[in-house]
């Protein structure tokens, strides 16, 4: 679990370990992350880095790097090494890398000696904002999305005034006019870098802020149809349901409403499926043999009270793919349970199970009429063959305790193959 920060530096107080802010972030987090990490003034730390980046751009390449390596205040993964799981967003991310230092090569062997202070750190810092983008969670992406749409000319709304909108474009122009002219003045291809760069970014500049708006305006509206498409299709997914499933339980239990037995099992069977139709929809439907631990106890579940009209409280905690040791714990646990539906007299029968790193515990609890185990006859074989040597033969144990008119708990305790 990740550490929690505090909002704000606290004077004198350094607060370890260093994450990126939250609360106090203005873009990254990182200069609110290291006031707080070196117990200093926010405005201190982003004073330092402002000089930084005038000392050929290193502060914006420190303060990428530390983007990328440090992880955000809430959360345990740095972006870097989020990427570094995420194969398809680091391919990306290395070949546009690979692609730029190819480029600079290229000009450097066609004879461009000057490159410029600021190139190569601006450059990596361009990488290093893109597997930022690709990388970050989505919280973070939420932020950064606000932080483009509220800045003041890239990110601002379409002006809706016609003074607004000239002010929008006489900028644009101009920036697009600069870049073109200075692009347009070089006088040869091994003119510098550097000055090939500033023209490019001008240039860029002046489109972003003519055409920005509009794009961030189209891609909004789609967000917005695409989120009105999902709903509806939501809705419609839930109304065919209701249609195919419930209604149809309804009529079957107006049709049997004379068996008491029939109607708890009708009403049970749609709860359960319609319980898992909303809020386990991607759960593994079991086989017989294979599926995971919670899938088999869930078919438990639904085969104790089809058979037996009995309510089953199931609780899982953890979980695992079956083997043959699994399913014979499961197995073990039905004949349990089928005990306590038959003879228990109790209106529900709670099954807990937990997964352990060292073993796997099954427990099937009813509040019925209880048994005395010592007195149970030598030919009632169900729990001396189908509970305990089912589990001995699987190196598990069993402990069954019951009292007359409190209740029976039977344990199954499976350890795990290491």
């Amino acid at each position: 679990m990740a550490l929690k920060t505090p909002p704000h530096a606290v004077i004198g107080t350094p607060y370890r370990p260093y994450r990126r802010g939250v609360e106090n972030a203005i873009v990254g987090g990182v200069c609110g992350g290291l006031a707080i990490r070196l117990g200093v003034n926010e405005r201190t730390v982003r004073i330092v880095f402002s000089l930084l980046a005038l000392v050929a751009g290193l502060g914006v390449l420190l303060y990428m790097v530390l983007w990328l390596t440090r992880p955000r205040s809430g959360e345990d993964e740095a972006i870097g090494h989020r990427l570094l799981g995420r194969r398809r967003e680091l391919h990306r991310v290395l070949i546009g890398l690979i692609a730029i230092v190819a480029f600079l090569f290229i000009l450097l062997s066609r004879g461009t000696p000057n490159l410029g202070v600021y190139t190569w750190p601006l450059l990596l810092s361009v990488i290093a904002a893109v597997g930022v983008w690709r990388g970050a969670s989505s919280d973070e992406r939420r932020h950064l999305e606000d932080l483009v749409k509220s800045a003041p000319v890239i990110g601002a709304p379409i002006a809706r005034t016609r003074r607004g909108l000239w002010l929008r474009v006489i900028l644009g122009v101009v920036l697009v006019f600069i870049g073109l002219r200075t692009l347009n003045h070089l006088r040869s291809f091994g003119s510098g870098t550097a000055t090939v760069f500033f023209g490019i970014v001008v240039l860029v500049a002046g489109v972003l802020v003519l055409l920005a708006p509009w794009w961030l305006a189209t891609l909004n509206d789609l967000s917005g149809e695409r989120r009105a498409r999902v709903r509806v299709e939501e809705r419609a997914n839930v109304a065919a349901h209701l249609h195919d499933s419930v209604l149809q339980t309804l009529t079957l239990i107006e049709r049997a409403a004379g068996d008491e037995t029939a109607v708890t099992r009708l009403a049970r069977n749609q709860e359960r499926e319609l319980r898992q139709w909303l809020f386990e929809p991607d759960r593994e439907v079991p086989s017989d043999e294979g599926g995971t631990f919670t899938s088999q106890l869930h078919a438990l579940e639904g085969e104790i009270e089809n058979d037996y009209g009995v309510k089953v409280e199931l609780v899982v905690v953890g979980d695992r793919e079956t083997d043959a040791d699994v399913l014979a714990l499961v197995a073990a646990g039905r004949e349990a349970a089928i005990n306590a539906a038959r003879w228990s007299d109790a209106t529900a029968i709670s099954i807990f199970a937990e997964v352990e790193p060292h073993a796997v515990t099954l427990f099937v609890r009813d509040r019925g009429k209880g048994f005395d185990v010592d007195a149970v006859p030598h030919d009632r074989q169900g729990i001396a063959l189908s509970i305990r040597q089912r589990m001995l033969r699987h190196g598990g144990t069993v402990s069954i305790k019951s009292s007359l008119e409190v209740g029976t708990e039977v344990q199954l305790t499976l350890p795990r193959k290491l």
